[in-house]
């Protein structure tokens, strides 16, 4: 991506607009399944206190979860730095595609990381709070452009609470896309997004994982992942529909 002539600040003003996802409008509980049916895989990521010392490996890919701080500005961990984005007292969930979905790295709390690997296709993916009441949450979802170690906001969920009652589900798919007016932000032309993705997707946001195969026919492998900001969710569950 050295290449492209992109103004950087413009760019960051441009792309940094969050695309917000709302809650699933519906009386009582919302659950998705009523929607989409039963889902395609379950995600289960578990919090724990900050001296938290977990005791085997996390190396087999059919478990369906993931462990991290339950309040992260507490653990104080993962100082890492992704160009423009300074990780500071969250978790990256990095995410790729594969035949299957797999958890390929489940504990957190070794460098502020984990890995989910997520089966090819494209999905609706919603969020929930479970577990004791108190807990709320803050995601973010973002591409990593690897040559211009840059990171770009596609989208933010700024509530994922558990209050008393019933748990309500937050439609968090908009964070798996790209919006036209993003990748055109990036340096992308008309043309060349319209030669790649057809006449049929101008003007539409794109599967993320769509984009990066677009951007692998050119570049090296660029990342997409989520940010968690968690202040006391003990329990946060992420299914993906068909």
């Amino acid at each position: 991506m050295k290449t492209k002539a992109i103004t950087a600040v413009l760019t960051a003003l441009i792309i940094s607009i969050p695309i917000l996802a709302l809650p699933v409008t519906a009386q009582g509980n919302n659950n998705p399944n009523k929607i989409h049916g039963s889902p395609a895989y379950v995600l289960n990521i578990i919090g724990k206190k900050s001296g938290w010392k977990p005791q085997g490996d996390f190396d087999n890919p059919d478990r369906h979860t993931i462990f991290v701080p339950e309040n992260t500005i507490e653990w104080g961990g993962n100082p890492g730095t992704y160009g423009n984005l300074t990780a500071d007292n969250t978790i990256l969930l990095w995410m790729t595609t594969g035949p299957e979905f797999a958890v390929l790295d489940g504990n957190a709390f070794d460098d502020g990381n984990a890995s989910l690997q997520i089966e090819n296709g494209r999905y609706y993916v919603y969020v929930v709070a479970l577990a004791k009441p108190g807990g709320s949450s803050t995601l973010k979802g973002w591409y990593y452009d690897n040559e211009g170690n840059a990171c770009y906001l596609l989208g933010e969920v700024k509530r994922i609470a558990r209050n008393k009652g019933q748990p309500t589900w937050v439609n968090t798919t908009d964070l798996f896309y790209i919006t036209w007016e993003q990748m055109l932000a990036l340096g992308w032309s008309v043309d060349q997004l319209t030669s790649y993705f057809g006449l049929e997707q101008v003007g539409k946001p794109v599967w993320i994982f769509d984009f990066l195969k677009f951007l692998e026919t050119m570049y090296d492998t660029d990342y997409y992942f989520w940010q968690l900001d968690n202040q006391g969710n003990k329990h946060i569950q992420v299914r993906f529909y068909n």
